[in-house]
């Protein structure tokens, strides 16, 4: 079906999906980048590049440069992507980046317009703090994050006086009812949409559902199914990669430098392989109370402002009968540690192997392309004597005739 296009704008619906973080974001933006194509033949935008250019984008936006590394390719990065939608001839684009929960009023306000004339709407993904606050504690640790997970639930408690800035953060991306009256500083709330995330146990399609509904597209139409998999850290591996962040600092390591190594091969490719044989970190059964008053207190401020909800509000407030005691970071024991260190050491060096092969094989066949080439210009140039050999034994150079 092809729509009629948005000329100059005019028409044009750009969809902000701001986060927040853990809530089935990579699940959303998975289903979005596996359906661009019959998205674009009905007339919406799934940006080229994906996740990670949209992450240049909000980091460009919000000036949020982690660890103090700024990525080359992010100056100008907003303005790029913003070129793009502004330059789409259909009548919707969507943006989905969750670092852009953190946005100010200012950088809301930049947002809005570079996108100018189209109309900009917010969407909001949230999910219970039961499950949110173990799973962004083991995320931190991927982040070269070296605080406990004790010193994290003081911060929750207390982010004011805590030295832990994570604390302060947490609030900053999950508490929606601040979030919403920080966006409707510059957008309407009748433009800002919350998606909440079905209870554990649903099936994953009814996330995509509520959210192409949102959208104004007909979930049956696309392929909800995800490849992508945002795997947690178990417990031990999360408590290992504290330990191993808090280590490397003392030695003057770098996250710059040290981020392929410990993220994405320690703790993406390797460690995440032990989730299904760990336990995996829960909200301890004694903290139920205080987490289920602070999402009652969330729940009550969504209320208020009116905005249109997608789901349940109740689905924001965990279900103390789900509480259950079970392994802690600080219950980890040192022979677990050693197990989990012994298979990343193990797992690391059949990475850096397997990457070793791959880039032997990859020299291989660029020396075997550079020497095919070298061979075609070697027999260019025999050719080309043969013919220079040929005219000077012809009086005046003459060609041979037929």
């Amino acid at each position: 079906m092809t729509e009629t296009p948005a000329a100059n704008g005019q028409g044009k619906t750009v969809y902000l999906h701001i986060g927040t973080p853990k809530s089935g974001t990579t699940y959303l933006q998975d289903v979005l980048a596996n359906n661009r194509e019959k998205l674009a033949e009905r007339g919406v935008l799934w940006p080229r590049g994906g996740w990670v250019r949209q992450v240049h984008a909000a980091r460009d936006l919000a000036n949020i440069n982690p660890h103090n590394h700024k990525a080359s390719d992010v100056a100008g990065a907003w303005r790029r992507l913003a070129d793009e939608i502004n330059a789409w001839r259909g009548h919707t684009a969507i943006v989905s980046m969750e670092w852009l929960v953190s946005a100010g009023p200012k950088q809301v306000k930049r947002a809005v317009d570079s996108l100018a004339p189209a109309t900009v709407k917010v969407v909001i993904t949230g999910r219970d703090l039961a499950r949110i606050l173990p799973a962004s504690w083991q995320e931190s640790m991927q982040n070269w994050s070296s605080f406990t997970w004790d010193d994290y639930i003081a911060a929750l408690a207390d982010p004011e006086s805590s030295d832990v800035e994570a604390g302060q953060r947490m609030w900053r991306q999950q508490d929606i009812g601040a979030i919403l009256r920080r966006w409707n500083k510059v957008i309407p709330m009748e433009r800002m949409h919350v998606v909440t995330v079905p209870p554990p146990g649903a099936d994953s399609g009814v996330l995509w559902q509520r959210f192409a509904e949102v959208l104004g597209l007909d979930p049956a139409d696309y392929d909800s199914t995800s490849n992508r998999q945002n795997t947690s850290l178990g417990v031990v591996s999360a408590e290992l990669m504290r330990r191993v962040n808090s280590r490397a600092k003392e030695r003057g390591l770098g996250w710059k430098a040290s981020e392929k190594l410990v993220k994405q091969i320690l703790a993406k490719r390797v460690l995440t392989t032990r989730s299904r044989d760990e336990s995996s970190l829960t909200l301890p059964a004694d903290l139920y109370p205080w987490v289920v008053e602070q999402s009652k207190r969330i729940v009550t401020e969504v209320e208020q402002t009116g905005v249109r909800v997608w789901g349940d509000l109740e689905e924001l407030i965990p279900d103390p009968a789900h509480a259950r005691e079970g392994t802690t970071p600080e219950t980890v024991t040192d022979s677990e540690l050693l197990d989990a260190a012994l298979d990343g050491i193990v797992g690391m060096v059949g990475q850096v192997n397997d990457t070793l092969d791959a880039l032997k094989q990859q020299s291989a066949n660029l020396r075997g392309k550079l020497d095919a080439a070298e061979q075609k210009l070697q027999n260019r140039g025999r050719a080309s004597g043969g013919l220079r050999r040929l005219a000077r034994h012809r009086p005046n150079g003459t060609r041979p005739t037929g």
